[in-house]
């Protein structure tokens, strides 16, 4: 943005003088307030003095009767005192006159009486206990307050208060029982030094009042005076120094704005490699302060990963030249952290000398971390092309090779010496069914089935499992949280997880130890996704997997996920049990993190979003049935090797089988043969016209028709199909000739049923 110079460019510099004569009118009023508070309370301090004065009076002058042991009086002129209870209160004298005892509290009530009925402003006296004989001695509120104050060693209580309409300060203070008391007292249970009570004086502040105003108008006059005095001060001496000021910060301003808002490293070096100017952002960026670098010409160079100083060196040598192209390179930072800079370098001239360089460092960290995850994403994601790629042909070829097989093991004798060739045979195809299906999973396009399920059961039902797969030099703990986790999973590919996480593991303690699995709930929330990059925010289940192995390093770390990356011997490990888990949990999602240094174990966790869905009831295992049947099955597969075995599987269980090599062949041949047609077997993807495509233009003639469908393409093409999201009938290639007619017989089974049903109504 554009600055004009002046007074609109700095407003600060115009509120400068106001603010000062705000700062000393604050200042003053400051000071107004506290010197009348002083006096205030030099006021009445005067006034609890002076009620001091008064008790020490009233005591002396009770001291003084105590002493004499009371003074007797005339009936006549004084009403005994009925609260008096001692011998001889009463008398008669020889000469008949009737006298009555006055005891100390008696007359000293007596004397201020007389005072309050003969003064304007009388001082008032009471006095005052907790064990009151006199009625009129009966604490109010404040003075029982107090009492209570001295019982706990208070020597004095004071108030302001209005009475009878005037202000009084009342002060009270505590009476100590004398052996002069106990004449009278003695019988209420007082002792010598014991609190009898208190004497509560009241004096009146109007007239302190009066002189205090007086006061606090001398205090306001000579304030308001030395006010005009300094205000005036303040305004010359700034109107002189404004426009100094004015340059000066329009300077400093400029200057500031340029380097403390920089968010990149910038500084000027001379051609002697002299720092004239680094901006404090650098602090930000290596965690050196700027006046480390000038205390230490070489930390620039030092501070240059070991890795790039050969490039950094290159740089300094064609200092002088006088343009150089921006280069990237790492610096180690002071707390070690390592971070990449991207190096901008312009030359400073002046009346065409040269004075050195204008250099701009930007922290491109972030970015380089950005491309090296999407690098890594770029990779990942080719992995899973390459997987969906050879799954379709690859399970094609395992489905013939699985099928033939099982259909040689069923025709041949028992006992025959070529039993152990075809289980082998079988054996092999199926390792290498799981070696896609582990593939597949990593790239997170294997199918899964996710039900409401209880991770807690899954760890106890799985532990026996565990226990034989770690050995018996490893000591294995389950502990399961109280809570019913439950989320939506497949629990086979659950069971997985633990079984891979067990083995890795168990090869991480050749020498035995100890391996964890535990369960809990935990609540993701903002600031966790914040600090840790991932996540959406809610309630997980968690389970945690640990041993007490030999860990891992910082590098390891980073690559255990990777598809066939393993710290194993050559022929030990295929190195997709961890990118399999990863897989899987990815594709439940889910997250998984590795805690792991190298001697002190490693600590998998596994987060999976809890649901409200209810667990789903055991269902009871049924007895394996045979399955055979007479009906016609339209069968469309575009291979022809799948295509012949699975004709010849359902054929030789007593079904009658038209074949279709594509989709619009199987379109065509079923409007042949639709009467006879009881059952469609089609695969997903063929030439010309998919096995969905085929299936809706037959349903839109033969509404009602069942259909099989089969494929061994990867998750994310079948649901592009339609076919998993709609729930129709599937079966996963490459499937054995016992799981494809079970299938049939289910399928048909039930339209017999309906069917079945349809004719009784």
């Amino acid at each position: 943005m554009p600055m004009s110079g002046g007074k609109e460019s700095f407003p600060v510099l115009r509120q400068y003088p106001v603010a000062l004569l705000a700062a000393w009118s604050v200042l003053v009023l400051i000071s107004i307030a506290f010197n009348i508070y002083q006096s205030h309370q030099e006021t009445l301090e005067k006034a609890r003095i002076e009620a001091r004065t008064y008790f020490e009076l009233n005591l002396y002058y009770r001291k003084y009767i105590a002493g004499l042991g009371g003074v007797y009086a005339p009936v006549d002129k004084v009403e005994p005192n009925p609260f008096l209870d001692v011998p001889e209160r009463d008398v008669t004298t020889t000469d008949g006159k009737k006298l009555t005892l006055m005891n100390p509290a008696y007359m000293t009530r007596q004397v201020f009486e007389i005072i309050r009925k003969y003064s304007e402003l009388p001082v008032l006296n009471k006095l005052t206990s907790l064990k009151n004989v006199n009625p009129a001695n009966y604490p109010d509120a404040w003075e029982k307050k107090a009492l209570l104050g001295f019982e706990r060693g208070e020597k004095e209580a004071s108030v302001v208060i209005n009475m009878n309409g005037r202000p009084y300060l009342r002060l009270a203070m505590p009476f100590v029982t004398e052996e002069a008391c106990l004449k009278c007292h003695e019988h209420q249970g007082y002792s010598i030094g014991d609190i009898r009570g208190g004497i509560s004086m009241a004096v009146p502040l109007e007239p302190y009042f009066a002189s205090e105003a007086n006061t606090r108008r001398t205090i306001i006059l000579s304030h308001m005076l030395l006010w005009f005095l300094v205000s005036a001060a303040i305004v010359v001496f700034t109107r002189k120094s404004m426009t100094q000021q004015r340059q000066l910060a329009e300077s400093e301003w400029k200057f500031r704005t340029l380097s403390e808002y920089s968010a990149d490293w910038e500084f000027w070096v001379t051609g002697d490699n002299a720092i004239l100017f680094m901006t404090p952002s650098c602090s930000d960026i290596t965690g050196y302060a700027p006046e480390e670098f000038n205390e230490n010409p070489r930390l620039m160079t030092d501070i240059i990963h070991l890795d790039d100083r050969a490039l950094w060196q290159k740089h300094l040598d064609d200092f002088t030249l006088p343009l150089h192209d921006e280069m990237e390179f790492r610096i180690i930072t002071k707390e070690g952290e390592v971070k990449w800079l991207s190096h901008i370098c312009r030359p400073i001239f002046k009346e065409n000398v040269f004075l050195g360089r204008r250099v701009s460092n930007r922290d491109i960290t972030d970015r380089k971390k950005l491309e090296a995850q999407l690098l890594q994403a770029q990779k990942m994601e080719a992995v899973g092309h390459l997987a969906g790629g050879i799954a379709h042909d690859f399970n094609n070829i395992l489905t013939a090779i699985i099928g033939y097989c099982n259909l040689l093991q069923m025709k041949m004798e028992k006992g025959s010496p070529l039993k152990n060739y075809i289980d082998q045979i079988l054996s092999t195809a199926e390792k290498a069914s799981s070696l896609t299906h582990q593939i597949l999973i990593f790239s997170r396009k294997q199918v899964i089935n996710p039900r409401p399920v209880n991770l807690g059961e899954i760890v106890r039902d799985v532990e026996k499992l565990l226990t034989r797969l770690i050995g018996e030099d490893i000591e294995l703990k389950t502990e399961v949280s109280g809570d019913d986790l439950v989320v939506m999973a497949d629990r086979g590919q659950i069971d997985q997880v633990l079984m891979n996480l067990a083995t890795n593991a168990r090869d991480a303690m050749p020498g035995g130890g100890l391996l964890s699995i535990s369960t809990e709930k935990v609540h993701i929330d903002a600031d966790y996704v914040r600090v840790h990059g991932y996540g959406i925010p809610g309630s997980y289940g968690v389970i945690s997997v640990s041993d007490s192995g030999t860990g891992m390093d910082q590098e390891t770390r980073k690559r255990i996920f990777e598809p066939f990356f393993t710290t194993k011997n050559s022929g030990k490990g295929t190195g997709l049990g961890l990118s399999m888990v990863y897989g899987i949990v990815k594709q439940h999602n889910g997250y998984i993190n590795v805690y792991s240094e190298q001697g002190n174990g490693t600590i998998f966790r596994t987060y999976l979003p809890l649901t409200d869905e209810r667990l789903e009831p055991a269902l009871m295992k049924m007895p394996h049935q045979q399955y055979g049947g007479t009906e016609t099955i339209l069968l469309a597969e575009d291979n022809e090797e799948v295509r012949s075995l699975i004709r010849h599987v359902l054929e030789e269980s007593g079904y009658k089988v038209i074949e279709a090599v594509d989709g619009e062949d199987a379109a065509a041949v079923f409007q042949k043969y639709r009467s006879e047609i009881k059952l469609l077997i089609f695969d997903v993807i063929m030439p010309r016209k998919s096995g969905i495509d085929a299936y809706e233009e037959i349903s839109a003639t033969s509404p009602g028709t069942d259909v099989l469908f089969m494929s061994g393409y990867t998750a994310d093409v079948l649901l592009n199909k339609g076919i998993l999201k709609e729930g129709l009938n599937f079966i996963l290639k490459p499937a054995s000739p016992v799981e494809l007619l079970q299938k049939v017989g289910e399928l048909l089974e039930k339209s017999r049923k309906l069917k079945g049903a349809g004719h009784a109504a």
